[in-house]
């Protein structure tokens, strides 16, 4: 497949796959008349016979340039491990972020036939910008953010006067002395402006201010985690889709072989119980395909979920192009997670709180204007009047001195959370660099011992079918194992694909990477 990192590419599934090398089998696992090839990566084909066959055919040779040879192990020298002196030998893809295994296969000339990461980027992008567009996780958390905006604007009218307007009726007066005349009711304006309150207003909207930055950090937080979601359930439905072709070309080839002895028990009877052998391992293996298929589904259901309807071309190729992360990079891209700036922005806010609530219980100095309509017993309207007061609550039974040691110890929760958070999102990414490293690690000792194990189970279903030197269940055993093998690698590379998008985002940076790969 060719790609361009310009554009989208089609991703298709290649019949061939890199080998890596050919394991020499024994002279007792190998045929001793004529010398057996094949084609790599195709299935051995089965036909129907009349007669237990006794001359054994030969296929066509296998090129030879097709299989890369294995490299002669050469001498110790010094005490040093040849395996390790061929590491050495490609340091420098190894220093381009490249497991040992697989950075000696790329120094041998062999590319990864994959999307390029550039690809990969473009399509999880896409996806992720469409589930963010739709994701209820995100309205809500736009809905706080607004909802902070409001607060701070709350917190800010307390600086403007103050304007009341109330009203009340003629007083109805009973008892001794209530023949006297009294005044009517009227409307009363009262316009309160704070002139000294010890802070308290300006430390409520600078409060008011962190929530705020805390709640737009909680919005990033929130894009990330569905960013995360969403690239790790096209990862996982990639590699279910192949592990469900892994396990229908397995099917097919039990089916394949219980139609051949089918053919060959109705010449002889004697050889019926390798046909229930096959037909028990046939259903074997139509068991696996369909338990594969249902995951395959179940990440596409989860994938409707997040991006809706919309197709997405997720890549169907065995390997794709996925750089290691840089560790280093990371852990200092971590310090500035959105949840850690969101914990200390709460507990910033939390602090100017404690403020505010110490100011409160500290006398307040007003500037007054008010004017009543209401009459006096003889008919004179009250003038305007102007004054200063003066208030403070002298004792409230502690609330004041409650409430302030609350704000405070909610800041320090605030503070202890970020330091967890910053611990935790370390060894997380610590944890998925380790996980990934491994884990493509194992997936080319998986490729290697795939393609030896291939090779196995041809040679076994000769020797089985045209020489008589093997039983059945060594074929049947080989096929599992081959098949085995085969999905071994597929995971585990998946996994580690999925390891190293776990890193971007416990550091905060997966959605930076996925638009501009930084």
């Amino acid at each position: 497949m060719q790609t361009k990192d310009s554009g989208l590419a089609t991703f298709t599934a290649s019949s061939q796959r890199p080998v890596s090398a050919a394991v020499d089998t024994s002279q007792a696992s190998r045929p001793s008349a004529t010398a057996i090839s094949r084609k790599k990566e195709q299935l051995l084909s089965f036909s129907s016979v009349t007669a237990t066959p006794t001359v054994a055919t030969t296929a066509p040779a296998r090129p030879v340039n097709e299989t890369p040879a294995r490299p002669t192990p050469a001498a110790k020298t010094n005490g040093q491990n040849p395996l390790i002196e061929q590491t050495h030998s490609v340091s420098a893809l190894a220093l381009a972020a490249l497991p040992p295994r697989m950075a000696a296969r790329r120094g041998a000339g062999n590319t990864v036939l994959g999307p390029s990461e550039a690809e990969l980027r473009e399509v999880f992008n896409r996806a992720v910008e469409t589930a963010i567009d739709r994701a209820p996780t995100i309205f809500r958390a736009k809905a706080e953010q607004e909802a902070a905006i409001a607060d701070v604007d709350e917190a800010k009218g307390q600086r403007w006067p103050q304007v009341d307007v109330g009203t009340q009726t003629s007083p109805i007066k009973f008892g001794k002395g209530s023949d006297e005349e009294s005044g009517s009711g009227g409307i009363n304006l009262a316009v309160t402006t704070p002139l000294y309150d010890w802070g308290r207003i300006r430390n409520s909207i600078d409060s008011r201010k962190r929530l705020s930055v805390a709640a737009n950090e909680s919005l990033e937080a929130e894009k990330e985690t569905t960013g995360y979601e969403v690239v790790t359930t096209l990862v996982e439905l990639g590699k279910q889709r192949i592990i469900v072709d892994l396990s229908q070309q397995f099917a097919d080839r039990m089916d394949d072989l219980v139609k051949m002895l089918a053919g060959i028990v109705a010449v002889d009877k004697g050889r019926y119980s390798e046909l229930t052998q096959a037909k028990a391992r046939l259903l074997q293996a139509q068991a696996l395909r369909d338990a594969a298929d249902a995951k395959a589904r179940d990440a596409e259901i989860t994938l409707r979920k997040l991006v809706g309807d919309r197709p997405i071309p997720i890549p169907r190729t065995k390997e794709w192009n996925l750089r290691l992360a840089n560790l280093d990079q990371l852990l200092e891209d971590a310090k500035s997670h959105p949840t850690i700036r969101q914990a200390t922005a709460e507990a910033e806010s939390a602090d100017l709180q404690a403020k505010a609530v110490r100011a409160g219980g500290l006398p307040q100095l007003n500037w007054v204007v008010s004017k009543s309509t209401a009459e006096d017993s003889i008919g004179r309207e009250q003038p305007w009047q102007t004054n200063l007061t003066m208030t403070w609550g002298a004792f409230r039974g502690g609330s004041t001195r409650a409430a302030e040691r609350a704000a405070l110890q909610r800041a320090d929760a605030s503070r202890y959370q970020t330091d967890q958070q910053r611990r935790d999102l370390e060894f997380r990414i610590r944890t998925a660099d380790n996980d990934a490293r491994t884990q493509l690690e194992r997936a080319e000792l998986y490729r290697d011992l795939a393609v030896e194990s291939g090779q196995i189970r041809e040679d076994f279903y000769l020797q089985w079918h045209h020489l008589g030197k093997r039983t059945l269940l060594d074929v049947l055993s080989a096929e599992n194992e081959h098949y085995g093998n085969q999905v071994s690698e597929i995971t585990n590379r998946f996994d580690g694909y999925q390891a190293i998008l776990r890193q971007y985002a416990s550091a905060g940076t997966l959605a930076r990477w996925l638009r501009d790969g930084q």
